[in-house]
């Protein structure tokens, strides 16, 4: 898988973020992105068929799988969005848990585009 990484990875930006909690009461958030930091990862397209067993109840015409590795997992969990090429990724915090799966040193996510309704 190392030598899989090395010639198949390519730069995303993922944007961490910082979340405090304004009203206790009404659990109002404000969330303040920092600047991007690029990682090598794997990245693969999800048809929409298959987004729908691996994330179910996300609706959404682009899907992708990231490779990336384990040593980033605190900054994933700090993240509220990803930049793969031009579009921005979200998804990887569902139902306030985030998804992701653990795999020896890597780390594989589904991220999708926001549907704009």
């Amino acid at each position: 898988m190392d030598i899989l990484f090395r010639e198949h990875s390519q730069n995303i930006y993922i944007y961490p973020s910082l979340e405090v909690e304004n009203d206790p009461f009404t659990h109002e958030v404000d969330v303040t992105e920092l600047n991007p930091l690029p990682i090598k990862a794997i990245v693969t397209d999800i048809s929409p068929a298959s987004s729908q067993w691996k994330m179910p109840g996300i609706i959404s015409e682009k899907t992708k799988q990231i490779f990336i590795k384990s040593k980033y997992l605190s900054l994933l969990k700090m993240s509220s969005k990803i930049k793969i090429d031009d579009d921005y990724y979200y998804g990887w915090k569902t139902n306030g848990r985030l998804n992701y799966v653990i795999e020896d040193k890597y780390i594989r996510c589904y991220v999708y585009v926001k549907k704009e309704s």
